[in-house]
């Protein structure tokens, strides 16, 4: 009788972390490149496609054999969290099995044993099993503590390097192990996965980039939203705050490339800071505000504007001009969540100038006083001046659009 393929696993699980635990502290070498496309998706979720180009070394193809047509490779370590439309495809999109984490996490298991073992020169009779459990089922915020509890083992049998950061690697994520039928060849694997942002912001975004160091060479782009801009992009250290690499200014798709120095430990974030594009959104609202401030601010000067409230025409087309000013700027449809987020500061001088032309308007045509006149059109003036100095202003430092 065939053995269940767990069984396979729980058997052959100590030799295939003896080879994840020289695969994983040389990454590098033979991971060659790791690509990254993040797709916005709002200003909380964006949508990352990566691929891996490897090439598993001869010498460890046998250990990490599961079968006579499986072996496992680990590819990546993600973050604890459920992933959401997660997707394994090979070179030719076919599909590509791996295994769940109850799996990965037998070899995890065995791979913390391992590193210990290599850490140290003689037995050790320290009973760790309770603080590998606790490591395998740690989260992020339970990071602190696992580092304490390593510490304090360190303290009883001398320095574990291998081990603490292997501890470190698995209290903040775990092993993406892909299930392969064919490591005899240079391979390059592609994987997608949704991510929410842990910091969302208006127009400045950090993005996580762990894959940095996990392959010779790292290359990062980021899609950004039709009508926005990346008026910078910067790969920086997150402890330190170094800045690692910086990609083109005001690019509609900016890009990062990486070669972390062997045996560096980062935590690198990437950086992105948004724009929105001058000729979309903000020289058309500048205009129309300052149409609207020349409205108010004219007749305010220079027309006897009791006089005009007797004519009912100038009112109904300042109110009627203010309306379309107001549907086609500021209630446009199918806008990206992150566009809408972006403009919102603008829409709202926007509307303060519309809000001031209808209430002028409608104080012409209601008859108001002439005190109410003067003092609605002189307020309404003073607004729709300040709204559009402030788009022109902002118009004026915004980037161009883009040649698409």
């Amino acid at each position: 009788m065939l053995p269940w393929p767990g069984e396979v696993l729980e058997e052959r699980a100590g030799e295939i972390a003896v080879a994840f635990a020289a695969l994983l502290t040389r990454q590098a070498a033979w991971r060659h490149r790791r690509v990254e496309t993040i797709s916005v998706l709002s200003h909380e979720l964006v949508r990352r496609h990566v691929s891996v180009d490897f090439t598993v070394p001869l010498e460890h193809r046998e250990e990490i054999r599961l079968s006579d047509t499986e072996w496992i490779v680990p590819l990546a370590f993600l973050a604890k969290r459920l992933l959401v439309h997660f997707d394994l495809r090979a070179e030719d999109e076919t599909s590509v099995p791996l295994l769940r984490s109850d799996e990965a996490q037998q070899i995890a298991r065995e791979l913390l044993y391992v590193m210990l073992d290599l850490d140290t020169e003689q037995a050790v009779e320290e009973d760790v099993g309770p603080l590998i459990e606790w490591i395998l089922a740690a989260t992020a915020k339970d990071g602190p503590d696992v580092a304490a509890a390593v510490d304090e083992l360190q303290e009883r049998l001398g320095p574990l390097p291998g081990f603490a950061a292997a501890a470190e690697w698995l209290t903040g994520g775990f092993l993406l192990c892909a299930v392969l039928t064919d490591v005899s060849r240079r391979r390059v694997l592609k994987f997608a996965y949704d991510e929410p942002l842990g910091m969302p912001g208006r127009s400045l975004h950090f993005y996580d980039a762990p894959g940095c160091t996990e392959a010779a060479s790292y290359h990062a782009e980021v899609e950004v939203p039709d009508e926005l801009r990346a008026r910078s992009i910067e790969l920086v250290d997150d402890p330190s705050g170094a800045v690692l690499a910086t990609g083109a200014r005001d690019a509609d798709r900016p890009a990062i490339h990486y070669s972390a120095p062997a045996g560096t430990r980062l935590q690198p974030i990437l950086t992105v800071r948004y724009g929105a594009e001058r000729a979309r959104f903000l020289i058309p609202a500048a205009v129309v505000a300052w149409v609207i401030a020349l409205v108010l601010a004219l007749p305010y000067l220079f027309a006897d504007l009791p006089a005009l409230a007797t004519s009912g025409g100038p009112a109904i087309t300042i109110l009627l001009s203010s309306s379309a000013v107001f549907s086609g700027l500021v209630l446009r449809s199918g806008e990206h969540p992150l566009v809408r987020l972006m403009l919102a500061r603008y829409r709202l001088w926007l509307v303060v100038a519309t809000i001031a032309a209808v209430v002028a308007g409608a104080a012409l045509a209601f008859r108001a006083s002439e005190g109410t006149l003067l003092l609605t059109w002189g307020i309404g003036a003073v607004a729709a001046v300040l709204s559009a100095g402030i788009l022109t202003i902002e118009a004026a430092r915004a980037p161009a659009a883009a040649k698409r």
